[in-house]
């Protein structure tokens, strides 16, 4: 796990377990779309059209769907506090599910979740390949798009049903990735939860106790940042996903994938500590050969 900490492997993320959209005014919803886009209600048209030109589709090729501050609290408000929720509905989301090539996952202008939650939470939930993107006109939480991502996925053509269970594991996954980041970064909170994830997931624990041992083992690096409650929710989180008896044969690959695409964010203090330690290294050595000449 100590080497495992020098890379930040994934964020976390939150999807919401299904909301009831509305449609965009003057818009007619194509249920055989093969893409979907959430807009937040509370934009203005003119900020919804900035934001369907930043997903690269019209109106008249893609699920165009609304939400409302109303439906993040209903479908998010057990598991995000009022501050994070807000009184309006803002960011936004496009989705195209793929046959292949994974999932690709990109974020802009959102504060409290990045494009590496919401991968992991999007493999949390099952889904495997996908084109997704989370954006605002200017900087919010983003729990709007949060909230309609999975719905948008099940709304398009070639997306699917998704399980109640897969879903709430999801949300609580992000939601709680999302909390502990506000104490020891988004990236060493996603390393953190995806470290304990895979060893769930791998391990299948039988009881709760086990569960317990492989997240007290984790969380000793960051003892003293992380709250009593912060450690409970971690617990919770784990033994939800545990109990989807998820396929770590089928997960391993993009797990590593995303841990592939976040070797470069690294935040932690134990590895700015180590390169440090190594550029120190170099440098003398340079020195030292440079003396002798």
């Amino acid at each position: 796990m100590k080497i495992k900490s020098f890379i930040s492997k994934v964020l976390i993320a939150s999807l919401a377990l299904g909301v009831i959209f509305t449609s965009y005014p003057g818009v007619s919803v194509f249920a055989d779309s093969f893409k979907s886009v959430t807009l937040g209600v509370d934009l203005s048209d003119t900020q919804k059209n900035e934001m369907l030109k930043y997903f690269e589709v019209t109106k008249n090729d893609a699920n165009i769907l609304e939400i409302t501050s109303k439906e993040e609290h209903t479908y998010l408000g057990k598991i995000a506090s009022e501050a994070q929720l807000g009184n309006k509905s803002i960011s936004c989301s496009y989705i195209e599910p793929t046959e292949k090539g994974g999932l690709k996952v990109v974020t802009n202008n959102l504060t409290w979740v990045n494009d590496g939650m919401i991968k992991n939470a999007l493999i949390t939930a099952g889904i495997e390949n996908a084109n997704v993107k989370a954006s605002a006109p200017f900087e919010v939480s983003g729990t709007a798009a949060l909230a309609g991502i999975l719905k948008g996925f099940e709304s398009s053509s070639a997306g699917k049903k998704i399980d109640e269970n897969k879903k709430e594991a999801a949300n609580k996954e992000l939601v709680t990735t999302g909390d502990i980041a506000e104490k020891i970064g988004q990236n060493d909170a996603s390393n953190l939860m995806n470290d304990i994830k895979k060893d769930v997931i791998k391990e299948k624990p039988k009881t709760d106790q086990e569960i317990n041992k492989i997240v007290d083992t984790a969380i000793k690096e960051y003892k003293g940042k992380l709250s009593d409650q912060d450690v409970t929710n971690i617990k919770d989180v784990m033994s939800k996903i545990n109990s989807l008896d998820l396929n770590y044969n089928n997960l391993k690959d993009q797990l590593n994938d995303v841990t592939n695409q976040l070797k470069d964010k690294l935040s932690s203090t134990e590895a700015k500590g180590f390169f440090a330690k190594l550029s120190r290294m170099f440098s003398n050595l340079l020195d030292s050969i440079k003396s002798v000449f």
